[in-house]
């Protein structure tokens, strides 16, 4: 990647554009607001976003690891209480899905060996 100089920001794809287009409406915004507003929240968002990135990029670095984990994430986030909590969350919703589906797999495998078994009974 090449260095752009000090004041000179590289522009970012849209990766935002139609969620950023919902939450405006959602928060009470016209149904299509002006593509200026949508590219400035975007480009606050996108910021934003990658601050936080090379926050938690600053952290692993610190603790001598080449990958950033959930943990960096939450210590960049430490200090704001809702997305600190909102990480907890996801963290715990995906250990009872992941619950979930492996006792779902295993119910599911035994019955259908149960299934195959009484069919070779018969």
């Amino acid at each position: 990647m090449a260095d752009l100089g000090p004041g000179k920001k590289r522009r970012r794809a849209n990766l935002f554009t139609n969620d950023v287009r919902a939450l405006m409406y959602a928060f009470g915004d016209v149904a299509n607001p002006d593509r200026e507003s949508v590219a400035v929240l975007e480009d606050i968002l996108t910021d934003y976003i990658v601050d936080v990135c090379h926050e938690a990029a600053r952290m692993a670095k610190t603790t001598n690891r080449n990958k950033v984990k959930v943990e960096d994430f939450k210590f960049a986030l430490r200090r704001d209480y809702k997305k600190l909590g909102r990480i907890e969350e996801l963290q715990r919703l995906s250990k009872e899905i992941s619950e979930a589906r492996k006792t779902f797999d295993d119910s599911e495998g035994k019955s259908l060996a149960k299934v195959a078994h009484a069919d070779k009974e018969k």
